[in-house]
């Protein structure tokens, strides 16, 4: 029987002949196809059972290297019926026939990112299944009746592929003679192999960035006595930018020389002890007081040091504090890495806390920028890719860079996917904050096919372009378009660079195929059996 009918083959078909009442439940067989209980039910398929067998004993499709090959045997369309399961005709599923994968490569029509026909693949192709909507949802039918319609056309023409029951490709466009073809305009161009350039045009806003951006506050609250370096100042690391009186510092240097005082003391006191109780003169509990006593003003003493450190001094400070006795409280804020300050928001004599930054330096030899891609078109965009960027204002001036991160998530307003993408600034042209155009070249293909636009025709279910086999014979060639480059299509398959088509008076040799002849003596077609 059918394959697409086969209830043993397929499991998900139990449900659908149920809903008919089409089932033998002492069989686990529909009543149209149990033998047992019907006795020469399948006999209605024997015809063809024969083609199948035909097609088998013929072997694999020579052209693609499977049995039963939809492209070459459009029929299996009509006799195999709809695969409910996956959404698709059953003689070109390739969820159902992992036989046909090579046969869909062959005819350039294949995503390696989901493992589908491009025409398939909804992930890529938004809607490309909604063609195959009326189908899917049509009741189930008489086998013997096969379907019309398999493959409606919703999509642009110049996005549609090749249909598979087509068969322009076996026909010939004869002249009579040379000047036939002079007289009806026809005029023919190379097929080019050229490079294709494809850039995605989107909004962009510049950005420090943020490794080598720095909002610094106070570690602790204080007064701003002293700032040193101001807007527009070019700054090393370890410079100190803004100088504060803090209490805090005061206090905890204080508390540091306090610690490390008590230390000094029970260190000599525990020695005391330990000599006095060798000589027999002190007891072992005072001997443990003062060791006890030694060890928690150690203790003491790491937590001033600590301290000190959360506040940003460093540990030869520290030390020079414990060393000198200096206890002043002003406090230093200094820089982590060179850069320009970019940011001051304050002044002499202002209280500042560890809340609220009050300076910013930044690296801005080399700056971000952020481009908002729209979700639809984000799946063009990889990392490593070229960009160039052109600023508002800034008319001929552009900068190269490269796309170095894409957001896992989509902007809940806009829609949109930022991408980064990083730029060298060594002369300061790009500006935080100020408004760009970046384009992302998403393609850049050195030997892509182009065939000039006029020497494209849609013939009724094709993109098709008539190659010139001698001055008077031309064939029509199914093609698949890529992407419009304003004057070419990109051509994906169908052609190869070098063969030569017709431009101008292509619509003459379109109207000839689908008409067979405009009149007498002009030209006519030969259908040719392949």
């Amino acid at each position: 029987m059918p394959e697409a009918l086969c209830a043993k083959c397929r499991g998900d078909l139990e449900e659908m002949f149920r809903t008919e009442n089409d089932w033998c439940n002492g069989h686990s067989l529909p009543e149209s196809q149990c033998e047992i209980c019907n006795p020469g039910v399948l006999d209605q398929w024997e015809h063809m059972a024969g083609k199948a067998i035909a097609a088998q004993a013929a072997g694999p499709c020579p052209k693609h290297e499977v049995e039963d090959c939809p492209f070459c045997q459009p029929s299996l369309l009509d006799e195999m019926g709809f695969c409910k399961g996956h959404g698709v005709p059953e003689a070109v599923c390739t969820k159902c026939r992992g036989d046909l994968e090579e046969a869909f490569r062959s005819e350039s029509d294949w995503c390696e990112g989901h493992g589908l026909p491009e025409s398939h693949c909804e992930a890529c192709n938004p809607g490309t299944l909604d063609k195959y909507q009326s189908s899917l949802m049509a009741p189930v039918r008489d086998p013997l009746q096969p379907d019309v319609g398999i493959f409606p056309l919703d999509t642009p023409r110049v996005q549609s592929p090749p249909s598979l029951t087509c068969s322009s490709e076996s026909s010939v466009i004869r002249f009579a003679n040379a000047s036939v073809s002079e007289r009806v305009g026809v005029l023919v161009e190379q097929v080019q192999s050229g490079v294709l350039r494809k850039t995605l045009e989107a909004p962009a806003t510049v950005e420090y960035d943020s490794r080598s951006h720095a909002r610094l506050a106070p570690r602790a609250a204080g007064i701003v006595v002293e700032v040193r370096r101001h807007l527009g100042d070019k700054v090393e690391a370890g410079d100190v930018l803004i100088v504060l009186d803090s209490p805090a510092l005061g206090e905890a240097k204080s508390e540091l020389l306090q610690a490390a005082a008590r230390v000094d003391l029970w260190e000599q006191n525990s020695q005391r002890e330990r000599a006095l109780l060798d000589k027999g003169l002190s007891t072992e509990k005072d001997t443990i007081t003062a060791e006890t006593q030694l060890v928690e003003s150690r203790i003491s003493l790491a937590s001033a040091s600590q301290r000190l450190a959360n506040l940003g001094l460093t540990p030869v400070q520290i030390s020079a504090v414990q060393e000198e006795g200096e206890a002043s409280s002003l406090l230093n804020i200094t820089t982590p890495f060179p850069g320009v300050v970019v940011g001051l928001e304050t002044v002499l004599g202002e209280s500042a806390s560890p809340e609220q930054p009050i300076i910013s330096v930044a690296d801005t030899s080399n700056m971000w920028a952020l481009v908002d891609v729209d979700q639809e078109k984000i799946r063009l965009v990889k990392r490593g890719q070229p960009v160039l960027l052109t600023l508002d204002g800034w008319i001929g001036e552009t900068l190269g860079g490269r796309v170095t991160w894409i957001s896992s998530e989509v902007d809940r307003q806009t829609r949109t996917v930022k991408v980064r993408a990083e730029f060298a600034n060594p002369d300061g042209m790009l500006r935080a904050q100020s408004f760009c155009t970046a384009r992302i070249l998403t393609r850049d293909d050195k030997q892509a096919v182009l065939i000039p636009k006029n020497a494209v025709q849609w013939e009724g279910c094709c993109n098709v372009a008539f190659v010139r086999q001698s001055s008077t014979e031309f064939t029509p060639r199914k093609l698949r378009l890529g992407y419009d480059t304003g004057d070419y299509y990109e051509v994906l398959s169908g052609l190869s660079g070098g063969e030569t088509v017709v431009t101008q008076g292509s619509f003459v040799l379109k109207t000839e195929l689908r008409k067979g002849s405009i009149g007498a003596g002009c030209c006519e077609v030969d259908y040719l059996n392949e």
